[in-house]
């Protein structure tokens, strides 16, 4: 379990969390709290989306790019892409988009920086 996970618990009825850092890097997940943070940075309800946010709603489904290029990361990645269905648990793709690199997935660590960047 992540950090943030283990540290919030079970906060709701119903199903367990199922943390998304369990292997090392972003994976299957439902309620994961480091999740969960980098899904409030670009939460529809703001006023105001953070400068480096770019949120998209289709449909049901919700993407967004958030700018990492100015975090300390791994590799040096330009943005984390995200995508989520409606308000649901689950949250479907995590990725770091590089300029020369294929995407990959993050780390709990690499969600933790860009969440203590954004909030």
């Amino acid at each position: 379990m992540c950090d943030a996970c283990d540290k919030r618990g079970r906060t709701w009825n119903g199903d367990d969390p199922k943390c998304a850092f369990t292997d090392g890097t972003f994976g299957e997940n439902w309620n994961c709290a480091t999740v969960g943070a980098i899904r409030d940075i670009c939460d529809e309800g703001q006023t105001d989306m953070p400068s480096g946010v770019d949120y998209r709603y289709c449909d049901g489904d919700n993407y967004a790019t958030i700018k990492v290029d100015d975090i300390d990361l791994e590799g040096r990645p330009l943005a984390l892409w995200v995508s989520w269905y409606k308000s649901r648990g689950a949250t479907q793709a995590m990725w770091l988009l590089f300029d020369n690199d294929s995407p990959r997935l993050p780390t709990e660590k690499e969600c933790v920086a860009i969440v203590d960047f954004y909030i």
